[in-house]
């Protein structure tokens, strides 16, 4: 990623309730915590107001509740994971076979899918948009097709893309349940607003002037969560019009 495209997606995080909010802030500080040598020092000093402002102000106001729907979520990710290894562990079995065609068909979705070989290890909205890229370069791949249909994976990637499709809506539709919930008033949560929007602002600078791989891999995964509570919000604007 080049360092001119490291600038977060816009968001006016004081619009979201206070569930929606506590969930990007918490879901930040988790990924940034593991790194946070990394991060440098003005950084990691705002990391550390940014977990005590949050974790203050979601005991406050009640903390998020569980929804419904996220054993689903867990069940439906479970699915898409066992198929995907389905589909790994068939190309890697008939990239070895004596059979030159089924070698050779292995072996070319074997390149095809490397790249992407550990996907189900990102966190959950980036494995379903990565997925569904994946899917959709191998679709409009007439070879890659005929390769897959040639090892007999082409039914189960068909499963996979489906499944995936699912396990989006699903995941939306989680996200969208919690973030609507009505805002309960605190007096804390502006503090962990401006945390977090400091916070953001420090990763920003520290990826542009000083990136290191850690440093840019942490920018991508809190700008996927900016745009997943950027979508929530607004598909919560619009069912109220």
């Amino acid at each position: 990623m080049s360092t001119k495209n490291l600038v977060f997606k816009s968001l006016h995080i004081s619009h979201a309730s206070n569930d929606s909010a506590a969930t990007l802030f918490r879901s930040t500080y988790e990924l940034a915590i593991p790194v946070r040598n990394k991060i440098g020092t003005t950084a990691d000093a705002i990391l550390t107001k940014l977990i005590t402002d949050t974790d203050v102000c979601a005991a406050q106001t009640h903390r998020q509740r569980k929804s419904a729907l996220t054993e689903d979520v867990k069940a439906l990710r479970k699915t898409c994971n066992d198929l995907l290894a389905e589909v790994k562990r068939t190309i890697s079995f008939q990239a070895k076979s004596s059979n030159k065609p089924l070698n050779k068909a292995g072996n070319e979705l074997k390149f095809f899918f490397k790249p992407n070989w550990n996907v189900q290890k990102s966190i959950l909205p980036t494995q379903i948009e990565m997925t569904a890229l994946l899917i959709e370069k191998y679709c409009a791949d007439a070879e890659l097709v005929a390769a897959a249909q040639v090892i007999g994976v082409d039914t189960i990637i068909t499963e996979l893309e489906i499944t995936n499709s699912k396990l989006e809506k699903l995941f939306l539709d989680r996200n969208f349940e919690v973030g609507s919930r009505p805002a309960s008033g605190t007096d804390l949560r502006p503090a962990a607003n401006e945390s977090y929007m400091q916070f953001c602002i420090a990763i920003e600078q520290a990826a542009y002037y000083t990136p290191n791989d850690d440093l840019i891999r942490l920018f991508g995964q809190m700008n996927q969560y900016r745009k997943i509570t950027h979508k929530l919000m607004a598909g919560k604007k619009n069912k109220e019009l």
